[in-house]
């Protein structure tokens, strides 16, 4: 089976972490033995029209068992909507030509994100007769079947077997759409499977990319509190992003530089091993579609305390944690106080066996079970 993945996010620019999850897809599919490859139309922003006449308008990008074959144009959404749209397809139209002069022609499109790849997509598979599917991954997809996107988003719905990262999403669709599928974000879980190390005092991390709605103001003030009540805490904070300096600057206000250590972004080998070194992982943020970290911290034996941000309500239980209210730091402090009183009676091979609800064996089994679906009935 060939399978041409196409997101509308990627990592490029200073955010890393964006689009991550489907580079950590496509490589999964790879390795259950599918011939995969990744198309990607990048987007340069107006405010820098001169970075985009120097720019390389074409490149394949090596990656360990797939290439990312890439092709530039300059985002235009806020001027036109419909002008964005008709260069993105024409855009992504002469990539796929491009593609398949020398590659075979793909059994299946999978777009991520309804807007703008689900729509292009689904406009080439129609022209090309290849079945689409399309998975949605953004908190806000909502936005996307009401006002200015709303025909884009009902044609996605039309022509593509749609499915979304979390059971949250699908019944946020269910009135539009019934036969909406779950493909769940997925963890190299077995890669998260580290000893457990002792040490003295509460020791809590959480991973995170440093932008709105993650919440991690809360959790510094949250400390600050834990501190007060004579806890010999430390707070890891993994990540970058441009709040960083916010971050720090909330850090010294409190009086906390010896409370919390900011790692900056690690690689997945680095996280692997630093959470092993700590008790509880926090999820402080307002608003998740599913959060990945959270499933790794399962998988690396740690109990979580989330806010209610609906992601994480997936898969946390009484059984892996507490959850607390959003923008709420003394309901953060309590929650965590909760899980370190009990933090001996946690079952790490549970933690373990719900994060392995998710590993990228369990996920990309089903996904290929709805692409040979999807085959059946094209």
């Amino acid at each position: 089976m060939k399978v041409l993945v196409i997101p509308s996010w990627y990592p490029n620019g200073t955010d890393k972490l964006m689009g991550i999850y489907h580079k950590e897809y496509t490589y999964a599919l790879t390795k259950m033995g599918i011939d995969v490859d990744m198309l990607f139309v990048y987007r340069q922003r107006l405010s820098n029209p001169i970075k985009y006449l120097f720019m390389k308008k074409r490149e394949v990008d090596i990656e360990k068992t797939y290439r990312v074959y890439k092709i530039m144009m300059m985002d235009i959404e806020k001027i036109s909507i419909s002008l964005f749209v008709k260069n993105y397809i024409k855009k992504l139209d002469k990539l796929y030509n491009e593609y398949i002069k020398t590659n075979s022609k793909p059994d299946i499109l999978h777009a991520e994100v309804t807007f703008p790849a689900g729509y292009a997509v689904c406009v080439l598979g129609k022209k090309y007769n290849i079945p689409v599917v399309v998975t949605e991954h953004s908190s806000g997809f909502i936005k996307y079947f009401n006002g200015k996107y709303e025909k884009y988003g009902k044609y996605v719905l039309e022509n593509s077997k749609y499915t979304t990262v979390s059971d949250l999403m699908r019944n946020q669709i269910k009135d539009l759409k019934k036969d909406v599928d779950l493909i769940p974000n997925l963890v190299d879980t077995e890669f998260f499977h580290k000893k457990k190390k002792k040490h003295d005092g509460l020791n809590l991390v959480t991973v995170s990319a440093f932008r709105v709605g993650k919440g991690i103001e809360y959790l510094i003030e949250a400390l600050s509190i834990l501190i007060d009540k004579n806890i010999d805490v430390h707070l890891n904070i993994i990540g970058d992003g441009y709040l960083m300096n916010n971050y720090k600057d909330i850090t010294t206000k409190f009086n906390m530089d010896n409370h919390i250590t900011f790692y900056g972004q690690k690689t997945k080998e680095e996280i692997s091993k630093i959470l092993p070194n700590n008790d509880i992982f926090v999820i402080p943020s307002t608003y998740e579609s599913f959060c990945i970290p959270g499933v790794e911290a399962l998988a690396s034996g740690l109990p979580i305390v989330s806010t209610r941000c609906y992601g994480p309500e997936e898969y946390i239980d009484n059984k892996c944690g507490e959850f607390c209210n959003i923008k709420d730091p003394k309901g953060l402090a309590n929650a965590i106080i909760k899980v370190y009183k009990k933090l001996d009676k946690y079952d790490v091979e549970y933690l373990r066996k719900v994060a392995d609800k998710y590993s990228y064996k369990k996920v990309c089994t089903d996904a290929i079970e709805i692409y040979n679906e999807l085959l059946k009935t094209e």
